[in-house]
């Protein structure tokens, strides 16, 4: 009986250790959420309509929504939800950022695509 107690919160622990590590690598520190570097795309409707290139800056998930909130660095607050996603760069900054263009649909008469492709030529 020891013994299986004994298994149980060992195992209780690797898993706990395991959230506990990816929520650290997620905020970027221990005792809560810093700024870094992201790379931040919004979709609707299958189509990417904004990516951010972001340098030093916080994005979290706003409290009681499916959002999201950032300050980019021109200092406005971000605020969006729906179909996105937001990935924290830790390693290798300048390789994911070339994977990704800054791009705002509002601003522009050419999708991600057909921008992505001339920018890169």
């Amino acid at each position: 009986m020891k013994k299986m107690l004994f298994l149980f919160f060992a195992v209780l622990m690797l898993t706990s250790c395991a959230k506990w590590h990816n929520r650290v690598k997620a905020d970027g520190g221990v005792f809560g959420t810093y700024s870094g570097d992201w790379i931040v795309v919004k979709q609707s409707g299958g189509h990417i309509t904004d990516v951010f290139k972001l340098n030093n800056v916080m994005v979290q998930s706003e409290a009681g929504s499916d959002g999201w909130l950032f300050v980019d660095e021109s200092g406005n607050p971000i605020h969006i939800g729906g179909d996105m996603k937001a990935i924290r760069v830790n390693k290798n900054k300048e390789e994911i950022f070339s994977k990704y263009i800054e791009y705002h649909m509002e601003f522009d008469s050419l999708s991600y695509q057909q921008r992505f492709i001339l920018t890169k030529k």
